[in-house]
């Protein structure tokens, strides 16, 4: 029987996996970014819950706090770790010494390393500030749509699509000031199933932002994966990240309400009708489109600003085609489900919870 290790060993023991995943993200950003010209450092777990990490020129050592890791998204962990890159390679680079910690010289070295000047603040400097006025009324009539007159509920819903639609064509045909972040939507995972792909296909297509199965690591679990990582304006994150809680949530309610209509006591067809549901549901909102494009002139081409954004942190993206799963009567039933699917509740803590399904 193999012994137990104690908890203080099995913690000595993750800290020393976490140090061996950073190094290899180090070696990787070194040689994407700065063509190789970092040396190799040391790295050490801390145990700060303020500081996120620390660049050590003495000793050639990163340290990143276990706090950091274990409560935040592996991005933001690889966030830090870049921006403790940048101080190294001021230091050992650049070799200027005779400037504030976050002076020129290492804004330069952030730009190059993808990173904020700002430690652990890539993301909060975005928070807080309310949705934009326009953005309030589409939240309110989602809120209205939840009326017991389907023919009420539906108008509803489609006039925020449009308002939503609209508001975006206006904001770059106008130039308007804006920024830019990221957000990561569910788990890391190995593999990811085609209603995952489907939803992210939603996001991408109809609701304003631009998308990446980044390549993550699940601290807790020592697992590698992908996860879904969403660029765009505040304000559009947060609603993309709204119709991600909102459709996660209401697959398997359909899903239970369809098996026990058939009958069916398994769950072996509930992959193929999740995939179904959402292939009619982005079949909807490409009719919704197609109608506003007709009937309104309302054409929505992409924000240039918002590519270059997403370009610029991911200059080396690779495209691949998913395989897609195999149509039965079942998927077919999930596809004439989909395109009853509405997304009605307004937008609530949609950034950190899974949203509830309440309605169709």
């Amino acid at each position: 029987m193999q012994e137990e290790l104690p908890l203080d060993d099995l913690e000595s023991e993750l800290h020393r996996t976490w140090g061996r995943r950073l190094a290899g993200w180090w070696a990787q950003y070194n040689e994407e970014y700065v063509e190789g010209r970092l040396r190799s450092p040391s790295f050490r777990i801390g145990q700060s819950k303020t500081t996120l990490g620390y660049w050590d020129g003495l000793r050639r050592e990163i340290t990143l706090s276990a706090h950091h890791i274990l409560r935040d998204d592996w991005t933001a962990v690889l966030e830090t770790l870049r921006h403790e890159m940048a101080h190294q390679y001021v230091h050992e680079v650049l070799e200027v010494l005779d400037e504030s910690a976050h002076g020129s010289a290492f804004r330069q070295a952030c730009e190059r390393l993808r990173c904020s000047p700002k430690a652990g603040e890539a993301h909060e400097d975005l928070k807080g500030k309310g949705p934009d006025k326009n953005l309030r009324v589409i939240q309110k009539l989602l809120s209205l749509a939840q009326s017991p007159n389907e023919n009420e509920a539906q108008a509803a819903v489609q006039k925020a699509r449009r308002l939503l639609i609209k508001y975006n064509i206006d904001t770059v045909e106008l130039d308007r000031e804006r920024q830019f972040t990221w957000r990561i939507l569910g788990p890391v995972k190995a593999r990811h199933t085609s209603a995952e792909l489907w939803i992210g296909a939603i996001l991408s297509q109809f609701f304003f932002v631009e998308l990446l199965w980044c390549q993550s690591y699940d601290a807790t679990s020592d697992r590698r994966g992908t996860a879904l990582q969403i660029y765009g304006t505040p304000d559009n994150l947060e609603m993309a990240s709204y119709v991600y809680a909102y459709l996660t949530d209401l697959l398997p309610v359909l899903w239970e309400t369809y098996r026990e209509d058939r009958g069916l006591t398994g769950n072996r067809e509930r992959q193929r009708y999740y995939a179904g549901v959402l292939e009619g549901f982005h079949s909807k909102l490409s009719d919704q489109e197609v109608q506003m494009v007709q009937s309104e002139a309302l054409v929505w081409k992409g924000d240039a600003r918002l590519g270059a954004f997403f370009r610029y942190h991911n200059p080396h993206v690779i495209t691949r085609s998913g395989g897609g799963v195999r149509r039965t009567e079942t998927y077919d039933d999930g596809v004439a489900e989909g395109r009853n699917v509405s997304i009605r509740r307004p937008m609530k803590e949609a950034g950190t919870a899974r949203g509830r399904m309440l309605g169709r």
